[in-house]
């Protein structure tokens, strides 16, 4: 059970114990409170019956003698939610657009290499709660989808599912830096360029439903409803300022739901407030290093301007919770 202390009953899982180098024969004695097990070997593998907190120990002898001892507690809980996910085959599209912000141009034909799984609508309070245990949504529901939360909240989802799943976790969390395996076969969120090109499924439009309007629309009492909008996306001039349960809207040609509006959606990139730039037309995955994580989407609170598929919205730091802001989970596609 690497790096977590969660699990589902019925599921085995391998607990190891780690030590320096000892020559010589070595015992395992291990105590899973149920059940104990004495192994040659520093690995073994258990499984718990039954829901409920364990405590997990483990002696280390060598000729009778004890040299070490571990301990760890265990939270045996519900099987993890379903997740449906949608196929995105590999493919190439036009990111960015000139009817936004500087950092959306210069318009590129960006290629997507890989295929990846994306899921259906974005993550539910429901589906937070039963890997999380609780949830910090303002607004709450449990069809409704999750937000006030941090982008390190996100990451730890993403991982905390992955092991209950039995998938192998893509992030390697050390305090508040954070690495990402990308060959790992866990949830994680999509890049940037991932997001952009299963939001705009095909098209080349503002939204999936065709051109606003008005791209600069906001929320003034000017700003009238955009029926493209309307179509597919609770935002400030339709929501009543309030998120609403995933999926009432009109999905995009690959199935996805909610892509543009209601909650906005933390993804994999840093934000450099810089626009692209000519290498980013391959598998890009943003700038190494920065101070913010981008979202995108926009969200129930914000205007047409935000509320397009080329719209680049800024985080605040990986570690504060924001408003109106939620994920939807990639995973890296079997090859």
């Amino acid at each position: 059970m690497p790096g977590n202390t969660e699990g589902s009953p019925g599921v085995p899982y391998s607990f190891r114990a780690e030590h320096p180098p000892i020559e010589g024969d070595l015992d395992y004695l291990w105590d899973f409170d149920t059940t104990r097990i004495v192994s040659r070997t520093p690995t073994v593998e258990f499984s718990y019956s039954a829901i409920g907190w364990y405590g997990v120990s483990v002696t280390v002898r060598k000729d009778g003698n004890t040299v070490g001892t571990g301990f760890l507690l265990v939270n045996i809980r519900t099987a993890p939610p379903e997740i449906p996910m949608v196929f995105i085959s590999a493919g190439t599209y036009l990111r960015g657009s000139t009817r936004g912000s500087f950092t959306e141009q210069p318009v590129l034909q960006v290629r997507i290499s890989t295929p990846f799984l994306l899921s259906v609508t974005e993550i539910t309070q429901a589906q937070w709660e039963q890997v999380m245990g609780t949830s910090p949504a303002y607004h709450t529901g449990p069809s409704l989808p999750i937000e006030s939360i941090s982008w390190m909240d996100a990451v730890d989802f993403c991982n905390r599912l992955s092991i209950r799943s039995g998938l192998r976790p893509c992030y390697r969390i050390r305090g508040d830096t954070v690495e990402c395996d990308w060959s790992a076969n866990g949830f994680r969120l999509p890049t940037e360029a991932e997001w952009e090109y299963a939001a705009r499924a095909g098209t080349t439009t503002d939204v999936y439903s065709g051109q606003l309007g008005n791209p600069y629309g906001g929320c003034l009492a000017s700003d009238t409803l955009d029926p493209a909008l309307d179509r597919i996306a609770w935002y400030c001039i339709n929501s009543n300022l309030l998120p609403h349960p995933v999926g009432q809207k009109e999905p995009n040609a690959w199935g996805l739901y909610d892509m543009i509006g209601n909650v906005a959606e933390f993804v994999w990139d840093w934000d450099s407030g810089l626009p692209y730039g000519p290498a980013d037309t391959l598998d890009p995955r943003g700038p190494a290093t920065g101070y913010y994580r981008r979202v995108r989407g926009g969200n129930y609170l914000t205007g047409a301007r935000d509320n397009r598929a080329a719209s680049r919205q800024s985080s605040v730091a990986p570690t504060r919770r924001m408003l109106g802001v939620g994920l939807r989970l990639a995973r890296t596609a079997e090859q």
